[in-house]
């Protein structure tokens, strides 16, 4: 598997539409579906709408599962809590999708 780089602000302007989430999702999607790990990093993130994780993350986990996101995405220049907040949401998408 290659691992790819991608910086959360270089696919979006912003982390409060669905707009921007669908955005990002095409960007992983690309990269999972070919097999390769994605580490996104999220320097310089802004705080993250329920709007935004619903159609970004939420899209990913729906299109490819969670095993493929616990295997080949890794968070990489986070706060902790932007991570705790996508880490809980996936969680609770993961719940959901059972």
């Amino acid at each position: 598997m290659d691992a790819r780089t991608i910086k959360l602000m270089d696919c979006v302007t912003g982390t409060s539409t669905n707009t921007e989430g669908l955005a990002l999702s095409l960007v992983l999607l690309t990269e999972l579906k070919d097999g390769n790990v994605v580490k996104l990093s999220l320097d310089g993130c802004t705080p993250m709408s329920s709007s935004f994780l619903n159609s970004s993350f939420g899209e990913v986990v729906e299109e490819v599962g969670m095993d493929v996101i616990k295997n080949q995405l890794r968070l990489v220049d986070y706060k902790p809590s932007e991570a705790k907040q996508i880490k809980d949401y996936l969680a609770l998408v993961s719940s959901l999708v059972k």
